[in-house]
């Protein structure tokens, strides 16, 4: 299993954020509750703002160092209450970044997140904390931090959750968060945002019972809808979890993605008109010739390996 994961948001968007906190800080304009929660609800936070803090204090003393600015010490010109106010709380800030971000250091420890990776192909399963067991799917990143609640980030993929009573755990995706009481969940992030179906439990916004057993809720920008599935629907929603892809009279462009999440080699259409086939069956995620003879035998498609590695679908 590596242990590569490409956190979000980028880099850049990180350092632009501590930076923009950093020049509030300084000119007193800043929410300090505000940017405590920024900086506390994810390490990266933390480690962004250490380095540009970090980078500010360097560049002034190289300032200074080169005469660019007027060095005097405090029992000369004593600085304003207000501006010596924003910058002791600009030092407090900084150092409280700092120590999160040291390795060994408590607040690091009770910051950090753990995390589990799969590559295309691969599937884990994760005792994740107590009451807390996941199943990864192929291709899949997933955070999680103890807690009340614990607290699961899906980065990447998909991830079966399996939660024990008396626990509650907040999902967190890229369009929203789902807040999940004990039960069985199969969480995936989709081009339309994150799908989540419940297998059994509930899901809860606050106080209020949102979805049950049998439903499923897409979360795009923050917004839910919700689906009723019934228990043929709900089986093939799990379906990976034996290695299987279960397929229903969806069309042959849909059936290759879901085909192709388990191959590094892609399939890929070389004749536009086999698109509009309807493909139905149980087919192994882990046996791709299974699919391809089926597709030769009900349909004459003929497979040809390409250049690549991949596989190009043609008719006889």
């Amino acid at each position: 299993m590596s242990s590569h994961c490409p956190d979000q948001p980028r880099d850049a968007d990180l350092t632009d954020e501590a930076a923009a906190w950093l020049a509030a800080l300084d000119a007193g304009s800043a929410d300090l509750a505000a940017f405590e929660a920024w900086r506390d609800t994810d390490v990266r936070h933390a480690v962004a703002f250490a380095e540009v803090a970090s980078a500010w204090r360097d560049l002034d003393r190289l300032r200074v160092a080169r005469g660019d600015v007027q060095h005097q010490p405090e029992t000369v010109m004593p600085a304003g209450p207000d501006r010596s106010d924003r910058r002791h709380m600009l030092r407090a800030a900084a150092s409280v970044a700092a120590v999160m971000v040291v390795g060994g250091g408590w607040a690091y420890r009770a910051s950090a997140r753990d995390k589990a990776v799969t590559q295309v192909g691969e599937r884990a399963t994760v005792a994740a904390a107590p009451g807390l067991s996941l199943k990864l799917n192929t291709d899949s990143c997933v955070y999680w931090k103890d807690g009340a609640p614990d607290r699961l980030w899906l980065e990447r993929g998909e991830v079966a959750i399996q939660l024990g009573s008396p626990h509650r755990l907040e999902l967190i995706a890229p369009d929203g968060r789902f807040e999940l009481a004990p039960g069985l969940y199969n969480a995936r992030l989709r081009p339309t945002g994150c799908e989540l179906a419940v297998l059994q439990g509930q899901i809860f916004d606050g106080a209020q019972k949102q979805l049950e057993r049998g439903e499923v809720a897409v979360a795009t920008a923050g917004q839910w809808t919700v689906h009723s599935r019934d228990g043929s629907d709900m089986a093939r929603v799990t379906a990976w979890q034996r290695d299987t892809l279960v397929l229903n009279g969806e069309s042959l462009d849909y059936a290759l993605a879901e085909m192709n999440r388990y191959l590094t080699n892609k399939i890929v259409i070389g004749d536009p008109a086999l698109s509009r086939l309807r493909i139905g069956g149980t087919f192994a995620t882990t046996n791709p010739q299974e699919f391809l003879q089926a597709l030769h035998s009900s349909f004459g498609v003929q497979a040809i390996s390409g250049a690549n590695g991949g596989i190009v679908l043609s008719r006889t």
